[in-house]
């Protein structure tokens, strides 16, 4: 007995080390971050319910220093003065309808299982179609962006535009358009079989892999998937052919009059000349008669453009107003604002989300822009002045699943915690789950004509009152938005307040 006492005491030693270390080592895995940022840790962080699949690895739940709230409970007080504008209201509605999507998605039957051609053993021998000859359209390589449906150049079939929103460019040597397209027209002589011979090509397996990504959300892509598999399937044991080519997009010769058409064209242009011509010959100066007769009389006749806004325009701002927010706010007044009150537009944005427009005039070299949005008169109804908080560019994919994860995401939380333990209620559709950012699009314009190439922002809008009395701001937002633009991508956050559409003199 004496010899085994150390053994025994080596073996509960390393017992109770092993106990201790493994809560410390759960403790760090949950404390990952990036930038400082987390998910906040209060009531509302307890999972709710969901019909996703469970995945085998958490994402870390802290970024850049941010988090979920620690507290025990929500601290967000709501109060009219932070329930929001015309606009947030509409982005409101539009996350409501969504919600209503997956509602009656849930209640629907699910769709056919998805598999991958490579996972599926071969069950049968059917030769395939005679290949067909073709050549790949250059001008494939553009991506839509417009709403609905987006049409190929030169090709008969369309594909749904957000599809191509979710999706890569390209896919190694082929652009995004011509897999959806060739998905879209599937039935068609060599479109299968492409997919068949390059179905281990790095390519394929990406697109395919997003394919299925898109199709846990849309019954009628996870429908096409199913039909391609089981085409594929009927393949399976043919050799393959790395370098089939993609089938023929060029438009089939219909044999029509061209000639006639541009004469006919042409002798339109020259009456439209005439008709102009003796327009203004006999009735110009009936029109301008008009014109200086309401310029006498003080007639308004032009109603607020949103071209109105043009990059090197000076806005007048009331400094008091930002002296008044310091020491409720952690905003930063633009550089001119605290002297002359004029402020110069450096660059101008115009940011289109679901069913509304903003207007963003960049001013103090873009650290901070003025937000206006026009009501359906083309008048602005709205302005709000944001400065930047803080910017945080994740390492890995683990630190972008802390901001955009769908179930965790710090983006579209309940609560958003800054790095100084203020709690902001999220201010766009509020509740208790988390929800998918809003997808934005932004496109700039820079003094001397300089292009900016478009960014892509996936955006979620927080607020919290101040407890100022008015004058001063008596709500401060918070606009956390995951940007892309170009080869780079980074997480913005923005600080703002509402500043009164007059003041600005902008019409």
């Amino acid at each position: 007995m004496p010899r085994l006492t150390p053994t025994l005491g080596l073996t509960l030693f390393l017992s109770l080390t092993i106990g201790l270390l493994s809560p410390l080592d759960a403790w760090a895995k949950k404390s990952r971050s990036s930038g400082g940022y987390s998910r906040p840790s209060s009531s509302l962080s307890q999972r709710t319910p969901s019909t996703r699949p469970s995945r085998a690895a958490r994402t870390p739940s802290v970024s850049g220093g941010y988090s979920r709230p620690r507290s025990t409970s929500s601290s967000i007080t709501t109060s009219p003065a932070t329930r929001g504008s015309a606009s947030d209201q509409a982005l409101s509605r539009q996350g409501s309808q969504r919600a209503l999507d997956d509602f009656r998605r849930q209640r629907e039957p699910e769709a056919p299982a998805i598999e991958t051609i490579w996972n599926r053993p071969s069950t049968s021998t059917t030769p395939s179609a005679p290949r067909r000859p073709s050549t790949r359209d250059p001008n494939l390589g553009s991506t839509s962006w417009s709403r609905g449906t987006s049409y190929v150049p030169g090709a008969r079939y369309s594909v749904p535009a957000r599809r191509l929103a979710n999706s890569s460019p390209s896919f190694g040597p082929w652009s995004a358009v011509l897999l959806w397209g060739l998905l879209e027209t599937l039935s068609r002589p060599g479109h299968a079989e492409f997919f068949y011979h390059h179905a281990e090509d790095p390519g394929y397996r990406q697109w395919r892999a997003e394919a299925e990504q898109q199709a846990r959300e849309d019954p009628e892509l996870a429908r096409q998937l199913s039909e391609l598999d089981t085409r594929l399937a009927s393949m399976s044991g043919m050799p393959r052919d790395p370098n089939y080519p993609a089938p023929s997009v060029e438009p089939e010769t219909s044999g029509f009059p061209f000639g006639a058409l541009l004469t006919a064209l042409f002798l339109l242009l020259i009456g439209g000349v005439l008709v102009i011509v003796l327009w203004r010959r006999f009735f110009g100066d009936v029109g301008q008669r008009r014109s200086a007769a309401n310029r006498k009389s003080g007639a308004r006749t032009a109603s607020y453009r949103a071209d109105w806004f043009r990059v090197g325009m000076t806005l007048p701002v009331d400094p008091s107003l930002f002296i008044l927010a310091e020491p409720f706010t952690k905003l930063q007044a633009p550089r001119a604002a605290t002297g002359s009150g004029l402020v110069s537009v450096e660059r101008l944005g115009e940011v289109k989300g679901p069913g509304t427009t903003w207007y963003r005039l960049y001013v103090s070299g873009g650290d901070a822009f003025f937000q206006v949005h026009l009501d359906a008169r083309g008048q602005p109804d709205e302005c709000r002045y944001f400065s930047r908080l803080d910017e945080v560019v994740p390492a890995d994919a683990d630190e972008w699943g802390v901001w955009l994860d769908r179930d965790e995401g710090l983006i579209g939380w309940p609560e958003f915690q800054t790095q100084d333990g203020l709690l902001y209620g999220r201010l766009w559709s509020p509740g208790q789950a988390r929800l998918e950012p809003y997808a934005l699009r932004e496109t700039l314009d820079a003094a001397g004509g300089a292009e900016i190439e478009p960014s892509r922002q996936q955006a979620m809008l927080y607020a919290r009152a101040t407890d100022a009395q008015p004058p001063a701001p008596t709500t401060e937002y918070l606009l956390v938005a995951a940007n892309e633009q170009g080869d780079s991508a980074w997480v913005s956050l923005h600080v703002g307040i509402d500043i009164p559409v007059a003041g600005l003199n902008l019409s």
